[in-house]
């Protein structure tokens, strides 16, 4: 996995506050994070892709952010780059893998049909996930992601086994 620089994290940690100030300063809904959040979620779940086209976005959005976030700091500073720990949220099973294909349908339909500023709040989360959760401290906070979408898929190879729980 392509590790994020420092510069690239502080790019997605300035996309993360922007996101957070606007709830803040709005009516604090929890509907209203709803949007980013599941955007971070999803972005979280393509980083755990690895050799498919979801991993290839992850990485190429963490390369992107460093890019942005080194020319952007050492504009501004002179100084750009800076190396943080690569990390993983964990590994998907062959269950939870078709959970998050399902996931990013499901994705798919919800971005089309929301409104300009969810849309991008959603956007602004698939890169804060994509990028930040390639860094250990991040992947740590991550970790629920995989677990959930592993048991979520074995759940349904259960049923669709006849292993439905009385």
């Amino acid at each position: 996995m392509n590790t994020l620089s420092l510069c690239g994290a502080v790019l997605s940690i300035a996309v993360l506050i922007l996101n957070l100030r606007t709830w803040w300063k709005g009516n604090r809904e929890i509907k209203a994070l709803i949007p980013f959040g599941g955007g971070v979620i999803q972005g979280t779940s393509w980083t755990l892709c690895v050799g498919g086209l979801l991993g290839w976005v992850a990485v190429r959005s963490a390369s992107a952010g460093s890019t942005a976030g080194d020319w952007a700091v050492s504009r501004v500073t002179g100084k750009g780059g800076g190396t943080l720990a690569a990390g993983t949220a964990g590994t998907l099973t062959v269950p939870g893998a078709c959970v998050v294909v399902v996931a990013l349908l499901v994705g798919v339909v919800l971005f089309k049909a929301a409104g300009k500023n969810d849309k991008k709040r959603i956007l602004g989360g698939l890169f804060v996930g994509t990028t930040l959760c390639g860094t250990a401290g991040a992947a740590q906070i991550m970790q629920w992601v995989p677990d959930i979408y592993n048991a979520l898929g074995q759940g349904v190879v259960d049923a669709l086994n006849g292993a439905l729980p009385l």
